[in-house]
């Protein structure tokens, strides 16, 4: 029989959005990441491109947005892009306060790529390993955090 463990948070998965979440949850109690295999061993890590957000001087949250639809042709839900869009520049930042690494130009700006169907370069990287890059800075993050628990090795189905 096992040891009973309890927790606020029960974040199941160590990708990206758990970890994000784990993270925003430590600030309001106890949480657990369980995770089937390695924290690292994830999606994520073979991620490749990054993330876009309207950061630099010639781009506009607004622009983005209508990009972003026109990309999503049709598919994309307006209010759903207009609060992903508006947060972005935040969470980039968010990112680079945790200690992600992201490619910087001769002048020791954000590199910025451009993606298909996007009028402006709003993607910042690290060189072709985005995902395992940001993984890595919300991995470090969490070690330092004494209230969140990460298990490796469980099946999510195991806990019932």
């Amino acid at each position: 029989m096992s040891a009973t463990l309890e927790t606020d948070y029960l974040v199941i998965g160590s990708g990206i959005a758990g970890l994000n979440f784990a993270l925003l949850a430590a600030q309001h109690g106890r949480v657990v990441v369980v995770t089937k295999k390695r924290p690292n061993d994830t999606n994520t890590n073979w991620a490749q491109g990054g993330v876009a957000a309207a950061l630099s001087s010639d781009d506009s949250v607004e622009l983005h947005v209508e990009d972003t639809l026109t990309a999503g042709d049709g598919l994309c839900d307006r209010d759903v892009v207009q609060m992903c869009v508006s947060e972005g520049p935040t969470h980039v930042q968010r990112l680079l306060d945790i200690g992600v690494r992201l490619a910087r130009d001769s002048n020791g700006r954000l590199d910025l790529g451009r993606e298909g169907a996007h009028s402006r370069n709003r993607v910042v990287h690290w060189q072709d390993v985005s995902g395992r890059e940001i993984q890595r800075g919300l991995l470090s993050a969490i070690d330092g955090n004494t209230i969140i628990t990460v298990l490796e090795d469980h099946i999510a189905v195991d806990l019932l």
